[in-house]
C-alpha cells in the first residue's frame, strides 16, 4: 500500500511538473506578446495580471521605486518584472513570501546586491534577470541558495572578473548564464567547471582577447551554446573547444579573427585531432581576407555557417572542402568574384547560399555543376554582368525554391530565361530587358510560384493576363517602378491566390487614380501596400472587392479625400490596420469609418484635417489606436468619436485645437486605459462648453467621461473653469498640463478626482496652491509643481494624501517648509532643489514619511549649516542625499551618522567647505557609501575618505596639484574617478593602485607629457578616458597601446603635434567603440589629415564638438570598419554639413546623427548614397537629431522629405507575416519624429521644419521624384543644348 501511495505521488509530481513547465511556456509567449494586465490595489501605477492573494505577474516599469512595494513581500506572485525605476537598492529578507518563479530588474542603479536579498526563493526560484543595473560583481552570496534557478542573466553590467566560486550553489540547477555586455577581460581556468548542467554560456561584448585552452577540459557535457561574439579574439580558440562534443551553436561574430587555422606560437606544433559538429557556426563581421583551401578542416557538419562583413578578397578552391554545410552566408564581403571550385566539396550537402551585397561582376557556369540540392541562391545586390541562368543554374533546376537576382547593378534579365527553374516557390529581380510584364513572360513556369519581387525594374505597364502561368502567386512586390498603366486583368488569374500586394513608391508621377479596376478582382488579398506614390483620387468603390484585407497602406501620397463608404463593415470585416498618413486630407466626412469590426489601428497624422464631421469615427468596436496628430484641426465636432468601446490612444498633438469638450469622448474608451494626448495645440482658456444633450437642469449629471490619461501640456492654458475636469474626474489617473501658463491650484480644479494617481504641472506661473487642493484626491501618488513661482505651501495641502510617494517642488521660491507639511507615511522621494531655503526642511517631514524617504535633493539652495539636532536620524532609509550648489561651510564630524544606508551623497559647488581632513566628515557612512560628490568644493587635498566600497568619486574643479598615492587605501572598489579642470601635470600615480578603476576623467588639468608609462597601471581594465584640453607637449606613440579594455575616448586635436594622427595613436584600442574629438582653440584644420587611415574595427560613434572646429574634411570617414556610424556634431561652429562628408565612409552601411546645439550650423545636405538600406559601400540614414539650431530650409533640406518617407518604406514593418505575428506593432515608426516638429526654420518666421516640408519646400519629393531614366536623360540633354547656344 506504501509502494502505490509512492508511486502515485510520484506520478501526480510528474504530472504537476509537466502542466507547470506548459504554464511557464504559456506565460512566457503572453509576456512576450506585451499583455497589458490591470493596475495592482498596491500601486495602480504597475500593473498585476492577479488580485490579492496572489498577483500573478507584477510589472513597473518607467515607474519610480525608490524601494520595492511593500504589499508585493505579504503576497504571493509569480513573476517581478521591474525596469527602470531608479531602484538603487534591495532590502535583504524583503522576497521571502513570495514564492517567486522569475525576477526581472534591469536598467536600474544597485550596483550591488546584498546577500540576503533573495532568501525563501530557494526552492521556488528558476529564472533571474538582474541587466544593465551597474553591478560591479557576480553576486554569488546571494545566488548560491537558490537550489532551482535555472537561468541568471547579468547582461550590461560592470562586472569584471569572474571565478568557480561565483557559481557555488547553482551546480545542479543552472542551464543558462548570460554575462553579455560586461567588462570581462579573462576567463579563469575551470571558471565553469562546477556547472554540469549548464546549456548556454553567454559572453558577448565583453574584453576577451584569448580563451585559454584548459577553461573546459573537464567536457562541459551539456554545453550547447557558446556564444563569444562583440570580443576581441584574434584567433578560433580550437584547443578550448576540442573538449566540446555536444556543442551546437558557436558565436565568433564581430572579433578580429583573421585566419581560420589555430593560432601557434613560432616554431610551436600543435596537434588538433578533432572535428566541430554544429548546427550554428557565426564568424561573421571579422577579418577574414582569404579563405585558404581547407580553411574548414576542424569542422565537420555544421547546418549554417555566417561569414557575412569579412572583408574577403578571395575563397580560394577547395576553402570548404573538409565540411559538410547545408546553409552558408557570404554578404557584404566585397567580393569581386568567385572561382569556380570555391565551394568544392558541398556538392551533396549546401542547400543555401547567399551572396548578396558583395561586387561580384561574373558567375562562372561551372560554379554550381555538381550542385544538385541548392534550394535558395541569393545573389542580390551584387554588379553582375554576364548570367545565363541556363547553363549556370543547370544542375539544381529543378530543386531551387527561392532565387533572388536583384539590385539595380545586377545586369538585365530576360524573365524567360527562368523558365526551367519549374521548382521555383520564390523569385525576386529588379533590371529587367523590357518594361511590361505580360503573359509570356512566365510561359513554361512551374505552378509552386508562391512570391514574385520585381523591384527598381523601371516596370511601365502590367497587361491584362500577366500570370495566367504563375496562378499560384500569394505575394507581389512591384514597389519602385514606374507603373504607368496597370490593365483591368492584370491581376485576374490570382484573385483566388494573391494575399500580399506591395506597389509602394511603383507608380509614375502621372498615375494618380488608385487602381482600383485591375485590383477589385483579388478577393483574397490580405495586405495591400500603396505608399509613397502621387495618388489624388481614390474611388468610392476602390476596395470594396477586396473583403479579406486586413491591412492597407495609403500613406505618403497625395490624397485629398475619402469618401464615404470608402470602407464598409459588411465587405471589410477582417481590416485590421488602416494608414492614411502623409496626404492631403482635409476632412473626415460623417460615417467615414463606420462599422469595421476589427480595425486595431487608424492613422490619420500629418494631413491637412482642419474639422472632424459628427459620427466621422462611430462603431469602431476593436479600435484600439487613432492617431490625428499633425493635422490643422481647429474644432472636433460633436460626437465625431462615437462607441469606441477598446480605444486606447488618441493622438490629437501638434494641431491648433482651441476648446476642449469632453462630451466628444462619450462611448469612448469604456473597456480600455484610455488615453488623450491633446499637447502642443492652442488651448488657452479651459472653459465648460454646453454641448448639445447637456441638460443645464442636472448639469453633467450622469455623463462621465473614460479618459484615464490626458496630456494638455505645451499649450498656453491660463484659466481652467471650475468644473471642466467634472466629467473626467472620476476616471482621471495621469493629468499633465507641464509647460503652460497657469497660475493658480485650487481646489475646485483638482481637488475631486478620486482615482488621480500622477499630476504634473511643472513649467507654469503658479504663485499660490490651495490648501485643500486635493481635498477629495487622495490616491495621488506622484506631484510635479517644479518650475513655477510657490513661495508658501499651506501646511494642510497634503494631509491624507496616504499614497504620495515622489513630490517635486524644485525651481520655486520657497524659503522654508511648514511644520509637518509630509505627515503621511510612504514619501520615497522628495525634490527642493532650486529654492531659496537657509537650512535643512526636516521640520516639514513628520516621523513616518521620514522613515519611508529614500531620496532626498536639496541642491541649489541657501543652505549654510547642516545643524539638524538629531531630526536626520529619523532618515533610516535615505539612500540619496544632495546638497550640492549650497553655502556650506563645514561638515561636523557624525553629521551623517545616523543615516545608515545612505549610498550617493552629493556636496559638490559649496564654495567655502572645509572637510575634516581625518574623514571625520564621513563618520557613520563607511560601509554604506558608494557615490561621493565633491565637485568644486575649494579643496586643494584630497581628504581620508575612510570608505572602502566607494564606487564612484568625483573632484572636478577644484585646485588639486597631486594625489597622494595613499588616497587609493581606501578605495580599492573605486570604478569612476572624476578629476577634471584641477591642476594635475601628470596622470595620478594612485590610479596604479585602483585595480577596479574603469572610468577616468582628467579633462583640462595642465597635463603636458603623456608617455607610454603614463596610463600603463589602468591600461588592462580602463573603459573610458577623458584627456581633453591637455597642455601637450609630448605624446608618445604607445600611450594607449596597452588599453585593450577602452570603449570610449576623449580627446582634444592636438595640432602641436607634426605627426598627430589618431588612427595612429588609437590603433591598438581594439575594443574601442566612441571617440569624441574635441576643438577647443579655433583651427583650421578640416581633419583629413588627422582622421587619415584605418580605424579600430569597433569604432562606430565619432563625435566633433568644441567651438573651435568650422569644417569637416569629405575623406575623415574612410578608415571606417564597423557597418553603423553614429556622428554626432555637438557645440561647434561649422556653418555646414556638406554632403561629400558621407561620399566615402568606408564598410559603414547605417548612419545615425546627432546634430544638435549648434550655434553657428545652418545648412545640411543629404548625407545619402543608398536608394535604400544595407548596400555595400552606400550610406542609408536611420535617425536624425536636429533640435536646438537655427536652420534655413531651403531645398538644401529637402530631402528630408524624401528620406521620411523611404524611411517609412523600408525600415517599418510592411509585411503580411507582421499581421500574423503576436508581437506588438511598434506604431511610431510610421510617425514624423517629433524632432522635427520641435527643430525651427529661423529664414521661415520660425516654422517648424516639417511644416515647412509639407507647405513651402517644393525641391524634394513634392516636386517629382518619380523622373524615369529618360526624361532625366531629356532634361539633361536640352540643358546641354541651351547652354551651347547661349
Amino acid at each position: 500500500m506504501e509502494l502505490y501511495r509512492a508511486m502515485y505521488f510520484g506520478y501526480v509530481l510528474v504530472l504537476a511538473v509537466f502542466f507547470l513547465m506548459i504554464w511557464v511556456s504559456y506565460v512566457e509567449s503572453k509576456e512576450q506578446e506585451s499583455v497589458k494586465y490591470p493596475p495592482c490595489f498596491f500601486n495602480p501605477l504597475c500593473s498585476c495580471s492577479k488580485a490579492v492573494p496572489d498577483l500573478g505577474i507584477v510589472q513597473c516599469k518607467d515607474v519610480h521605486l525608490s524601494r520595492i512595494p511593500e504589499t508585493v513581500n505579504v503576497s504571493k506572485a509569480f513573476m517581478l518584472h521591474l525596469e527602470n525605476n531608479g531602484l538603487r537598492t534591495l532590502e535583504p529578507f524583503f522576497l521571502q513570501s513570495t514564492g517567486l518563479y522569475k525576477i526581472v530588474i534591469s536598467n536600474n542603479p544597485l550596483v550591488m546586491v546584498p546577500d540576503e536579498s533573495f532568501l525563501g526563493l530557494e526552492r521556488s526560484l528558476w529564472e533571474l534577470k538582474l541587466s544593465h543595473c551597474h553591478l560591479t560583481r557576480v553576486p554569488n552570496r546571494a545566488l548560491r541558495y537558490l537550489q532551482k534557478l535555472r537561468l541568471l542573466d547579468l547582461t550590461g553590467n560592470d562586472i569584471i572578473k569572474i571565478s568557480p566560486e561565483n557559481w557555488r550553489g547553482l551546480e545542479s540547477s543552472l542551464e543558462v548564464l548570460i554575462l553579455s555586455e560586461n567588462a570581462i577581460n579573462h576567463i579563469p581556468i575551470d571558471a565553469f567547471s562546477g556547472l554540469p548542467m549548464l546549456d548556454t554560456i553567454d559572453l558577448r561584448g565583453n574584453h576577451l582577447r584569448e580563451i585559454d585552452p584548459s577553461v573546459f577540459r573537464d567536457g562541459m557535457g551539456k554545453l550547447s551554446h557558446l556564444l563569444l561574439g562583440d570580443n576581441q579574439l584574434s584567433a578560433i580558440p580550437y584547443q578550448a573547444l576540442q573538449p566540446l562534443r555536444t556543442l551546437k551553436t558557436l558565436d565568433l561574430s564581430y572579433n578580429r579573427i583573421n585566419k581560420m587555422s589555430p593560432s601557434t606560437e613560432p616554431g610551436v606544433n600543435i596537434n588538433l585531432n578533432f572535428q566541430l559538429n554544429l548546427d550554428t557556426f557565426r564568424l561573421d563581421y571579422n577579418q577574414l581576407r582569404v579563405l585558404e583551401p581547407a580553411s574548414f578542416q576542424y569542422f565537420n557538419i555544421v547546418n549554417k555557417t555566417y561569414l557575412d562583413g569579412n572583408p574577403l578578397s578571395a575563397v580560394e578552391n577547395d576553402a570548404f572542402r573538409q565540411a559538410k554545410i547545408r546553409e552558408l552566408f557570404l554578404r557584404s564581403c566585397g567580393l569581386t568574384n568567385i572561382s569556380p571550385a570555391a565551394f568544392a566539396g558541398l556538392e551533396n550537402f549546401l542547400e543555401v547560399l547567399d551572396l548578396s551585397g558583395n561586387n561580384i561582376s561574373l558567375l562562372p557556369n561551372e560554379l554550381f555543376q555538381r550542385f544538385q540540392y541548392i534550394r535558395t541562391l541569393f545573389l542580390r545586390d551584387n554588379i553582375i554582368t554576364k548570367l545565363s541562368p541556363s547553363e549556370a543554374f543547370n544542375s539544381f533546376q529543378y530543386t531551387l525554391y527561392n532565387l533572388d537576382l536583384s539590385g539595380s547593378q545586377n545586369m538585365p534579365i530576360n524573365i524567360q530565361d527562368l523558365r526551367r527553374l519549374r521548382s521555383l516557390r520564390s523569385l525576386s529581380l529588379s533590371r529587367l530587358n523590357q518594361p511590361h510584364i505580360e503573359p509570356d513572360d512566365f510561359l513554361e513556369f512551374g505552378i509552386d510560384l508562391e512570391e514574385m519581387s520585381i523591384t527598381y525594374a523601371g516596370i511601365q505597364s502590367i497587361k491584362n493576363n500577366a500570370f495566367k502561368h504563375v496562378h499560384g502567386l500569394k505575394s507581389i512586390d512591384f514597389s519602385d517602378n514606374s507603373l504607368t498603366t496597370i490593365e483591368a486583368d492584370a491581376f485576374v488569374d490570382i484573385g483566388h491566390s494573391l494575399e500580399q500586394l506591395s506597389l509602394a513608391h511603383a507608380f509614375s508621377a502621372s498615375f494618380s487614380t488608385v487602381p482600383s479596376d485591375a485590383i477589385k478582382v483579388l478577393n483574397n488579398l490580405e495586405f495591400l501596400d500603396l505608399s509613397n506614390n502621387k495618388f489624388k483620387t481614390l474611388g468610392e468603390t476602390s476596395f470594396h472587392f477586396l473583403k479579406k484585407l486586413r491591412k492597407i497602406e495609403l500613406q505618403d501620397n497625395l490624397i485629398d479625400v475619402i469618401h464615404k463608404g470608402t470602407f464598409q463593415g459588411d465587405i471589410h470585416s477582417n481590416l485590421e490596420e488602416i494608414y492614411f498618413s502623409f496626404n492631403n486630407i482635409k476632412t473626415v466626412p460623417q460615417h467615414t469609418f463606420v462599422h469595421l469590426p476589427q480595425l486595431e489601428r487608424l492613422f490619420l497624422d500629418d494631413n491637412q484635417l482642419e474639422s472632424l464631421d459628427r459620427r466621422a469615427f462611430m462603431n469602431l468596436e476593436h479600435l484600439k489606436s487613432l492617431n490625428l496628430k499633425g493635422n490643422k484641426l481647429t474644432k472636433i465636432s460633436y460626437e465625431a468619436f462615437q462607441n469606441l468601446p477598446e480605444l486606447e490612444d488618441l493622438d490629437l498633438a501638434y494641431n491648433d485645437l482651441k476648446s476642449l469638450d469632453f462630451m466628444m469622448f462619450d462611448q469612448v474608451g469604456t473597456l480600455a486605459m484610455f488615453s488623450v494626448n491633446i499637447s502642443h495645440n492652442s488651448l488657452k482658456e479651459l472653459l465648460v462648453n454646453l454641448s448639445p444633450g447637456f441638460d443645464t437642469q442636472i448639469g453633467f449629471g450622469g455623463f462621465h467621461s473614460n479618459v484615464k490619461v490626458l496630456d494638455m501640456s505645451y499649450n498656453n492654458i491660463s484659466l481652467i473653469a471650475k468644473q471642466f475636469f467634472r466629467p473626467a474626474e472620476i476616471s482621471l489617473t495621469h493629468l499633465y498640463l507641464s509647460h503652460n501658463k497657469i497660475l493658480n491650484a485650487t481646489r475646485d480644479v483638482f481637488g475631486n478626482m478620486p482615482h488621480l494617481q500622477w499630476l504634473d504641472v511643472s513649467w507654469n506661473q503658479i504663485y499660490e496652491m490651495d490648501f485643500d487642493m486635493f481635498r477629495n484626491t487622495k490616491k495621488l501618488q506622484v506631484l510635479d509643481v517644479s518650475y513655477n513661482r510657490i513661495a508658501d505651501i499651506p501646511n494642510d495641502i497634503f494631509r491624507f494624501l496616504s499614497n504620495l510617494r515622489l513630490v517635486n517642488l524644485s525651481n520655486n521660491r520657497l524659503r522654508s517648509l511648514p511644520d509637518n507639511l509630509f505627515r503621511e507615511e510612504g514619501l520615497e522621494r522628495l525634490d527642493l532643489s532650486n529654492n531659496l531655503l537657509s537650512k535643512l526642511p526636516l521640520n516639514g517631514i513628520s516621523t513616518a514619511p521620514a522613515h519611508t524617504l529614500c531620496e532626498l535633493d536639496l541642491s541649489a539652495n541657501l543652505i549654510s549649516s547642516l545643524s539638524h539636532g538629531g531630526l536626520l536620524e529619523r532618515f533610516k532609509k535615505l539612500n540619496y542625499l544632495d546638497l550640492s550648489y549650497n553655502r556650506l561651510a563645514q561638515i561636523d564630524a557624525g553629521t551623517f551618522k545616523g543615516l545608515p544606508r545612505l549610498l550617493a551623497l552629493d556636496l559638490s559647488h559649496n564654495g567655502q567647505l572645509v572637510l575634516e581632513y581625518n574623514g571625520g566628515s564621513f563618520q557613520g557612512l563607511e560601509y554604506s557609501l558608494l557615490h561621493l560628490n565633491l565637485n568644486n568644493a575649494s579643496l586643494s587635498m584630497v581628504p581620508i575618505l575612510p570608505t572602502p566600497n566607494l564606487v564612484s568619486l568625483s573632484l572636478a574643479y577644484n585646485s588639486l596639484p597631486n594625489i597622494p598615492p595613499e588616497t587609493a587605501t581606501n578605495m580599492t572598489n573605486l570604478q569612476f574617478l572624476n578629476l577634471n579642470y584641477n591642476d594635475l601635470t601628470t596622470i595620478p600615480i594612485l590610479t596604479h593602485s585602483l585595480f577596479e578603476l574603469r572610468y577616468l576623467f582628467m579633462m583640462s588639468n595642465p597635463v603636458t607629457y603623456l608617455s607610454n608609462t603614463s596610463l600603463l597601471g589602468v591600461a588592462d581594465h580602463l573603459e573610458e578616458l577623458d584627456i581633453r584640453n591637455f597642455d601637450l607637449t609630448v605624446l608618445e606613440s604607445g600611450a594607449f597601446c596597452k588599453m585593450y579594455s577602452l570603449r570610449t575616448l576623449k580627446m582634444s586635436l592636438y595640432t602641436g603635434f607634426k605627426t598627430f594622427n589618431i588612427p595612429n595613436i588609437i590603433q591598438w584600442n581594439h575594443g574601442l567603440k566612441n571617440l569624441e574629438i574635441h576643438v577647443d582653440r579655433p583651427s583650421d584644420s578640416n581633419l583629413e589629415k588627422e582622421m587619415a587611415g584605418e580605424f579600430p574595427l569597433k569604432l562606430r560613434n565619432i563625435t566633433f564638438s568644441g567651438k573651435g572646429l568650422k569644417k569637416l574634411g569629405s575623406n575623415i570617414f574612410q578608415g571606417i570598419r564597423y557597418p553603423q556610424l553614429h556622428v554626432g556634431i555637438r557645440n561647434t561652429t561649422i556653418p555646414q554639413i556638406s554632403s561629400d562628408l558621407f561620399r566615402d565612409t568606408g564598410r559603414a552601411r547605417n548612419l545615425t546623427m546627432d546634430l544638435r546645439d549648434n550655434v553657428g550650423l545652418k545648412n545640411l545636405m543629404n548625407p545619402i548614397t543608398g536608394s535604400k538600406p544595407q548596400l555595400f559601400k552606400k550610406i542609408f540614414l536611420l535617425d536624425l537629431q536636429t533640435r536646438g539650431n537655427k536652420w534655413d530650409c531651403d531645398c538644401d533640406l529637402g530631402w528630408i522629405e524624401t528620406w521620411l518617407r523611404k524611411k517609412r518604406q523600408y525600415l517599418c514593418s510592411h509585411s503580411l507575416s507582421s499581421l500574423h505575428s503576436s508581437t506588438s506593432v511598434d506604431s511610431s515608426c510610421h510617425e514624423t519624429p517629433d524632432e522635427f516638429r520641435m527643430s525651427f526654420c529661423t529664414n521661415k518666421n520660425n516654422k517648424s521644419i516639417i511644416d515647412v516640408l509639407k507647405t513651402e519646400i517644393e525641391c524634394g519629393w513634392s516636386l517629382g521624384n518619380h523622373l524615369d531614366q529618360f526624361t532625366l536623360s531629356l532634361v539633361i540633354l536640352v540643358a546641354l543644348v541651351l547652354q551651347y547656344f547661349v
